[in-house]
């Protein structure tokens, strides 16, 4: 979730909580275990979630405190998109919003209502070259094989696996899927960062070094990106 003040966190998670449980705490209990609305509610569920993504720049937009237009990382910004543009990678609109966090965040369903997301906190820390790689992984993650790879898992997650976690065969399944989860977005990053290598002139990999070392500083092995020597190697081509 986009960093933002407690105010409108607080308002947003009641709202998604509200709006996901929120039918569950109001039909009687009778209704809890029949067939039809097991179904109309794992549809109710997967229609939220596709309608998260749908919206998710106009969300992300409602919790930005306020934007940046002006001054030198907007002009870095500009830069790098119109080196990237040269690499044949279109960068979405980007909001670059005052925020101490390291962020960044490409929101939406289809690729050409994406919109980036990316903090002054974040921003002012990376060298012209990692900004222009940070800024080539936001724009392949704005394609379809990205945003299916990002919305499918979670409707999976949500709609069709088990959630009577009392059963022993319910830990079984969910924790095959997580891991078969793990394995195809391990594979999307990594497309991601050849992807992107792609479109940089040079210096791909020395902006990846630089990227991990300011996003990861504190804890590196808290992630679920790919290990580092594949992400090199993706790189590098």
């Amino acid at each position: 979730m986009i960093p933002s003040s407690p105010r409108r966190t607080l308002l947003f998670l009641f709202a998604t909580s509200l709006a996901y449980f929120g039918p569950d705490m109001v039909v009687p209990a009778a209704w809890a275990h029949r067939g039809s609305y097991l179904l109309v509610s794992a549809i109710y569920q997967g229609a939220l979630l596709v309608a998260g993504f749908w919206f998710g720049p106009g969300i992300c937009r409602a919790l930005v405190l306020r934007e940046v237009v002006t001054g030198p990382l907007p002009l870095a910004i500009r830069q790098a998109q119109a080196a990237l543009h040269g690499g044949g990678l279109s960068v979405p609109p980007i909001v670059l919003f005052e925020h101490p966090a390291l962020f960044v965040i490409t929101a939406g369903l289809r690729p050409n209502r994406c919109a980036v997301f990316l903090s002054a906190g974040l921003a002012a820390r990376l060298g012209p070259p990692t900004l222009q790689y940070l800024l080539a992984r936001a724009a392949v993650h704005a394609t379809w094989p990205q945003r299916l790879g990002a919305l499918v898992p979670a409707l999976i997650f949500t709609v069709l696996l088990p959630d009577d976690l009392k059963v022993f065969t319910t830990w079984l399944e969910l924790g095959g899927f997580l891991i078969l989860w793990l394995l195809v977005h391990w594979g999307l990053e990594l497309d991601v960062d050849r992807r992107a290598a792609g479109g940089m002139a040079t210096g791909a990999t020395e902006a990846l070094r630089e990227l991990l070392a300011v996003t990861h500083s504190r804890a590196g092995w808290v992630t679920l990106q790919p290990p580092l020597a594949w992400r090199l190697r993706a790189v590098r081509g």
